[in-house]
């Protein structure tokens, strides 16, 4: 008798240790716990602290905002003529399985420092755990066009005003389109579709 499809087991090899009443236990404590914190039932101060000196490291990485701020600031007004765009320019929004954002390629068009500055930002995109991970699939998916290098992107707007300016980083490849916006729209997670 063949299986249904709700009997058919599948593993993830990086989640293979979590079962879903684990998973929403986690969940439901970070929230109680969250809340806590935010109704002012509880200092956030008193908060058990997690992991010393590779958390405070973490902390004083730059965000990949930060990092797409000073990558910005880094191009030359012929590299701003390839890759900078108006905030509210089309290509911002758009999404495809397989495409490059621009004509050029971040090894065509950038320098050594500026190429390791998106590497960076793409890193800073990713949890600690998953970068990695996510940094091969793209290396993989893009290897018949010379891997991560071969990917392009863009920038939309201008990084500013204390923060406030609306801009957008966009990294696009096969199988990927990767956005750091810096919450530059309003109710809209990573400035849409990813």
């Amino acid at each position: 008798m063949p299986r249904s499809p709700r009997s058919r087991v599948v593993a993830c090899p990086d989640c293979s240790n979590l079962t879903r009443r684990d998973f929403l236990r986690t969940t439901a404590a970070g929230v109680a716990g969250v809340t806590a914190a935010a109704s002012g039932i509880i200092a956030v101060g008193a908060l058990p602290r997690v992991g010393g000196a590779a958390e405070a490291a973490k902390a004083a990485a730059p965000a990949s905002e930060t990092l797409a701020a000073q990558f910005y600031k880094s191009l030359s007004d012929e590299q701003k003529k390839s890759i900078c765009f108006p905030f509210d320019h089309p290509l911002r929004s758009k999404v495809d399985n397989n495409w490059f954002i621009v004509d050029k390629s971040i090894q065509d068009l950038l320098k050594p420092d500026q190429q390791q500055l998106v590497h960076d930002i793409f890193m800073s995109m990713h949890s600690e755990e998953y970068a990695p991970k996510v940094l091969k699939q793209v290396e993989d998916d893009n290897k018949e066009d010379g891997g991560f290098k071969r990917c392009a992107v863009a920038c939309f707007g201008e990084p500013g005003d204390g923060g406030k300016g609306k801009f957008e980083f966009v990294f696009t490849g096969r199988h990927v389109t990767r956005r750091c916006d810096g919450n530059s729209v309003e109710g809209e997670a990573f400035g849409g579709p990813i």
